[in-house]
């Protein structure tokens, strides 16, 4: 997968974690067309400008699996207006999850998990549509989104990511964007 040394070329021959980060790793920079669960071979462009990060994320032992950047007064796909507050979702080793709580700025939360829990439930919205929640963060989910590594990795890598926490990283401000990314290029950074 270009200048990853030592990742594997595809999903199918991740044999831990660091593989799979090295796997998201090479889909954040165009390299493998695909990420379990996603039917796309890119992200939404609405992301693009998170890349960086996102790839910092990766690099540090934290596998995003979703992630929106913040936005008031949006065009929704019904015609309603949307609202969304910044996140990001994944999958952090012990170490990751460490940094993130790190010096945690006002008006971030940090929800994380075991990754065999499941209560999608809990958490907080990160999106709105008129008066209506159509996007929640911070919930259990693990479970859910370990089986689409189980379906398109290894057994033994997606078993070697459910030893990490499910982990969402939420700005509870609506049009507060940067806060969120500027510190988890700070606290992940090498």
């Amino acid at each position: 997968m270009g200048s990853t040394r030592n990742s594997p070329s595809g999903w199918r021959e991740a044999q831990t974690a660091e593989d799979l980060c090295a796997c998201t790793l090479g889909f954040l920079e165009g390299e493998l067309l695909s990420f379990p669960g996603w039917g796309a071979p890119n992200l939404d462009e609405e992301s693009d400008a998170l890349v960086p990060t996102l790839k910092r994320c990766c690099q540090a032992g934290f596998l995003t699996v979703a992630s929106q950047p913040a936005g008031t007064e949006l065009p929704g796909a019904d015609g309603r207006m949307e609202r969304r507050r910044a996140f990001v979702t994944g999958f952090a080793s012990a170490h990751a999850l460490e940094r993130m709580g790190l010096e945690l700025p006002e008006g971030l939360v940090l929800f994380a998990h075991e990754s065999s829990m499941l209560d999608v439930g809990c958490g907080m919205v990160v999106g709105e549509r008129g008066d209506d929640a159509f996007l929640l963060a911070g919930g259990a989910a693990g479970p859910l989104e370990l089986e689409f590594f189980r379906e398109e990795s290894t057994a033994q890598a997606a078993q070697d990511l459910a030893s990490w926490s499910f982990v969402s990283l939420i700005d509870e401000d609506w049009d507060q964007d940067d806060r969120l990314w500027s510190h988890l290029d700070r606290v992940l950074a090498p």
